[in-house]
This record gives C-alpha cells, sequence and structure tokens, in this order.
C-alpha cells in the first residue's frame, strides 16, 4: 500500500500519522488530491471550499463517488486510516453513487471530433501532395507525418466508440455494490 500525495510525492506503507499530514495539507482548491493505492484499488480525496469530496475505484475497475454531500476533514482521515488498515467499515461513512459510466463515456460530440480529425488530416495530406517545388516537398512530408497522426487519432476514437456501443454499456459486475446502498 502507498499514499501519493498530488502524483508528485508517494509514501511507501503509510501510517495514520501520514494520513492526518496529507490530508491536513490539502487546500481549498480542487487540483489538490490524496490518493491512497493498494494493489488494484484506491481511494482519493480533495478539498473543495472547505469540504472533501471522495472517489473509490474497486478491483473491478469500477469508479464510485461520495454521495451525500461534502465530507468533514475528519471523516476523510478516519475513512483513509481505517482502509489503510484493509478494515472495509470505511465504506459506511457515506453514501456511493457509482460513476464508471460517467467517467468513461464517450459522447456523440466526441464521435464528431473524430471525424472531424479524419478530414482535416486528408486535407493536410492533399494540400502537402499539391504543394510544388522544395518547400512543397517539405511541407508534403509534414503533411503526410501529421495527417497519419491526426487521421489514426480520429480512427482510434471511432473505434472505442463503436466497441463501447455494442456493449450497450452493460456492466458485468452489476450485482455487487461497494457500500451495500443501492
Amino acid at each position: 500500500m502507498e499514499i501519493e500525495l498530488e502524483k508528485i510525492q508517494i509514501i511507501d506503507n503509510p501510517n495514520d500519522e501520514d494520513i492526518i499530514r496529507a490530508i491536513s495539507k490539502l487546500k481549498k482548491k480542487a487540483s489538490h488530491n490524496v490518493t491512497l493505492i493498494d494493489d488494484q484499488e484506491s481511494i482519493s480525496t480533495f478539498c473543495r471550499k472547505g469540504h472533501f469530496e471522495v472517489t473509490y475505484i474497486d478491483h473491478f475497475g469500477r469508479i464510485y463517488a461520495n454521495d451525500s454531500g461534502p465530507l468533514s476533514r475528519e471523516t476523510v482521515i478516519r475513512m483513509f486510516q481505517v482502509y489503510s488498515h484493509n478494515d472495509s467499515s470505511w465504506k459506511k461513512e457515506t453514501l456511493w453513487k457509482d460513476i464508471t459510466q460517467e467517467m468513461r463515456t464517450i459522447t456523440p460530440m466526441t464521435l464528431f471530433i473524430s471525424y472531424v480529425l479524419i478530414i482535416v488530416g486528408g486535407v493536410e495530406i492533399l494540400f502537402g501532395w499539391i504543394a510544388r517545388g522544395l518547400l512543397g516537398k517539405l511541407v508534403f512530408a509534414i503533411s503526410i507525418l501529421m495527417g497519419f497522426v491526426i487521421i489514426s487519432t480520429g480512427a482510434a476514437v471511432w473505434i472505442v466508440y463503436k466497441l463501447k456501443g455494442r456493449r450497450n454499456g452493460k456492466n458485468e459486475h452489476k450485482d455487487e455494490d461497494v457500500s451495500g446502498h443501492k
């Protein structure tokens, strides 16, 4: 198990005092966070306007967020300490909402952007091909590289979107709930 502070500082095998210090250092900006990582699971918190939000990723990769409003610093510290001792009772400190689909959904706007990227990449290659002279050859070479990158990005987004559509957002582990709350 390790504690990660803002992706800058990592503390291996944190004790209760390390957790208190890490969470107490959080500023009121949402960009600051603390994550406690254990194998394939993690619990993370950030401070917003003096109150804390907590997210949890289980071993199936599902993402949960606290759903009972902002939490106090003391509650979050207690949750992290209990979590660090491999005690699952920390989950009862709040209600949880499964936000996995919200966090992983590719919207139709993303699909539109992928099509635009493919078209822009094609136009870039065409423009480079039409250009003449030494400068034209340089533009063409750059256009081929840029066009390939842009088209590949657009195609990758399109493929992921299509694959997600086939699964229809089904959750294979729907019966299992992190907190017992539905």
